[in-house]
């Protein structure tokens, strides 16, 4: 088969995921939030804007299938030729939309079933879950004390200080929160220095081969990075042998 662009659109609509993947639901949605009861919240409010949606695209999809139902019972009567040519455009047109209409439906349910596996490993039933979801002060005290001892962290780490917003945000809070919260950003940002100077001497002998090696000026870029998560420059300084990745959600053997 060839390809075509009309065959890559086909198989987009029909079969290919295209919406946030599992890694970015985990990643970047769930886990941009520090306390387990902020990530049930978030779960909580996608899970529901998503359903909500759904029925929408559900409800769009029968009435497109409605007026192409109705429009072709006109179009079998209708006499004069360039409106029955108008009419069949807007049947294509439609005919279209229908298709758009469920590939934002399989997206929205691809997304859903992400979030809706996390709440499954955490829950067993819903009775826990409206129980966990319950707003609790000393919850949300805790999850603002963690999230701005983060944020403050970074800045401590990139520019050596706690930035203006965030020390603002800080200085707002209750005298005994502002010293949890500076302490818990001293710790992250001396933990994650540390971590981060003990990867730098890792490569460090790497790092000098290149500057004497003798070779011209190179650039490493991200090319097949996905084989194996190196970077190609290092592989070639190192001699390295490409290992397989293995995710550390899954076991090493079956």
């Amino acid at each position: 088969m060839s390809i075509s662009s009309d065959a890559i659109e086909a198989f987009v609509e029909e079969g290919m995921h295209f919406g946030l993947t599992y890694e970015q639901i985990k990643n970047f949605v769930v886990n941009s939030h520090v306390t387990d009861k902020r990530k049930l919240r978030q779960v909580m409010i996608e899970v529901s804007t998503r359903n909500h949606e759904r029925k929408k695209l559900l409800l769009d999809i029968e009435r497109k299938k409605i007026k192409i139902e109705q429009l072709e019972a006109q179009l079998e009567t209708a006499e004069d030729p360039f409106e029955r040519k108008l009419m069949q455009c807007d049947l294509d047109e439609w005919h279209l939309d229908v298709g758009r209409f469920k590939v934002a439906l399989r997206q929205h349910d691809d997304e859903m079933d992400c979030f809706m596996e996390w709440v499954h490993k955490k829950f067993d039933n819903f009775e826990d879950l409206q129980e966990a979801s319950k707003y609790n002060e000393e919850e949300e005290r805790k999850y603002w004390i963690a999230r701005m001892g983060k944020q403050a962290a970074m800045d401590v780490y990139a520019t050596g200080k706690i930035g203006v917003g965030n020390l603002d945000s800080i200085a707002m809070m209750r005298e005994q929160d502002q010293y949890a919260t500076l302490n818990i950003a001293m710790q992250y940002s001396g933990l994650l220095n540390s971590g981060i100077a003990k990867i730098q001497n890792e490569l460090k002998p790497q790092m000098d081969k290149m500057m004497v090696d003798g070779t011209a000026p190179r650039i490493p870029t991200f090319d097949n990075v996905e084989d194996n998560l190196d970077l190609k420059l290092y592989e070639q300084l190192t001699g390295n042998e490409q290992k397989s990745i293995q995710s550390s959600d899954q076991p090493e053997t079956e």
